[in-house]
């Protein structure tokens, strides 16, 4: 089974995925970390392989940030591995109900892929779908 490491500023990630859980329950092997403007890079960096190291997932690990370019994606840019991290921006929460009901029959470049496709989808502007019922 695939498991996931949640990087984002602030709460967000925790929010997230206690969100995801209440909808979907509990996911085992997903850990968060919550960056503040304090953390150093090291700090940062140190707690994503610690993070890594309290999981079984021989199966891979995805890291979901908040955005590209921010402090979570640059950090755990260096964690990548093809085949056995892939690294996710703009987490949301379709993405994580879509991990929770596929993370066990997809490989770990099938899901991230799925996850990128189905987190772009759920964004929609209201006005644009009603129009095109309306």
């Amino acid at each position: 089974m695939i498991g996931a490491i949640i990087i984002t500023h602030g709460k967000l990630g925790e929010v997230l995925v206690g969100t995801a859980e209440a909808i979907a329950g509990k996911m085992e092997n997903v850990r968060c970390l919550s960056i503040d403007a304090c953390d150093s890079a090291k700090c940062i960096s140190d707690g994503i392989s610690a993070a890594m190291k309290t999981m079984n997932c021989k199966a891979g690990i995805i890291i979901l940030t908040d955005m590209f370019g921010g402090t979570p994606s640059n950090i755990g840019l260096s964690f990548l591995e093809p085949g056995k991290v892939e690294i996710l921006t703009g987490v949301n929460l379709p993405m994580l109900l879509k991990f929770a009901s596929h993370r066990a029959d997809k490989g770990l470049s099938e899901l991230a892929a799925l996850l990128k496709e189905y987190g772009q989808k759920s964004i929609v502007l209201a006005s644009a779908v009603l129009k095109e019922k309306g």
